[in-house]
């Protein structure tokens, strides 16, 4: 690994036995092989980790670590932190998996732009029934010129349903810059603890750049080809914690527009309480919860009109459909 940069792959895993095999082996795929692989177990109530020590006894730099007690994916990811000993650290979730060459790729970056202290590339939607990646969530020519600013991360984190969620993309970090500013994951927070930390690392005066490829497998919720949902899990949505989170971040430099900070945050709140009240429509209907959905109508005034507007979108496909046959 001479002239090249040393990673330390972070997988943060909990009750992940059925998967997390094509997580760790997507890392071992690698054309760059990772300085370590550290799998943090977060409390496990199934067979996880005999999966990964069983690895483990096979491959000598996976790293099998266990938390005390459950934490989170934010917990699980600090606790790789603060065991990772490369240049930088990359995350991958144990449901996703890397396209061979991504470790290359970014030692190629860190190469080029060496006053970088974040990498980050666009996402591969995988659907895990299928077995099929299905395409890029950004597509070529979607990043900004480098580096990336706190406006244009903000920009792209408002979860208004006009283009991907920046906040999904996972980064590849310069360990010096956490060790020195002692950054890290929000522990507590279940839903968009990815968001707050690159938030805060920007503030912080990070240099961010994003390449404009894809090696980063994300596994869809429901597959794009087999219209099934998938039972490798992702993080349900928790909105009300946004609402509560716009006045807990570091004192900022008086560089940035904090009135924009918080009306962003404000919008991205909004954003993910649409997605919430969408997701939970479509579940409901699947399982023909109508209680469900009238209770959520009357604690919640806003579901209505979203609900409304979601049937009379299922009823354009519909139609759209019937005249297609």
């Amino acid at each position: 690994m001479t002239g090249r940069i040393a990673v330390s792959v972070i997988i943060p895993v909990y009750n992940a036995a059925r998967f997390v095999e094509r997580a760790i082996g997507s890392v071992l795929a690698q054309s760059l092989p990772a300085a370590e692989i550290l799998v943090v177990d977060d409390c496990s109530t199934d067979t996880t980790l005999a999966v990964v020590e069983a690895l483990a006894l096979r491959h000598p730099h996976i790293r099998p670590l266990r938390m005390a007690r459950n934490g989170g994916p934010a917990g699980a990811r600090n606790m790789g932190i603060a065991h990772a000993t490369g240049d930088w650290i990359a995350i991958l979730d144990a449901d996703d998996a890397y396209a061979s060459d991504r470790l290359d790729t970014m030692a190629d970056m860190a190469a080029q732009d060496p006053a970088a202290d974040i990498l980050a590339d666009d996402l591969l939607y995988y659907d895990a029934v299928a077995g099929q990646v299905t395409g890029r969530a950004m597509g070529p020519r979607a990043m900004p010129p480098p580096p990336v600013t706190l406006d244009d991360y903000l920009a792209h984190n408002l979860a208004d349903g006009r283009g991907v969620d920046w906040g999904l993309l996972k980064p590849v970090i310069r360990r010096d810059l956490l060790v020195q500013s002692g950054i890290r994951y929000p522990v507590g927070q279940r839903h968009g603890e990815d968001f707050t930390f690159m938030v805060t690392l920007l503030l912080h005066g990070a240099r961010m750049r994003i390449l404009d490829t894809a090696h980063y497998l994300y596994t869809q919720r429901e597959g794009t080809i087999s219209r099934r949902a998938s039972d490798m899990t992702r993080t349900t949505i928790a909105t009300a914690r946004w609402r509560r989170r716009r006045s807990t971040w570091r004192t900022p430099p008086r560089s940035v527009r904090i009135p924009r900070l918080t009306a962003m945050l404000l919008a991205r709140a909004e954003g993910l309480r649409r997605l919430d009240d969408a997701h939970f429509f479509s579940q409901a209907i699947r399982r023909g919860a109508v209680g469900a959905l009238a209770a959520r109508a009357v604690k919640r005034p806003s579901f209505v009109p979203r609900m409304g507007w979601q049937i009379g979108r299922a009823m354009q496909r519909r139609v759209a459909q019937w005249r297609s046959a």
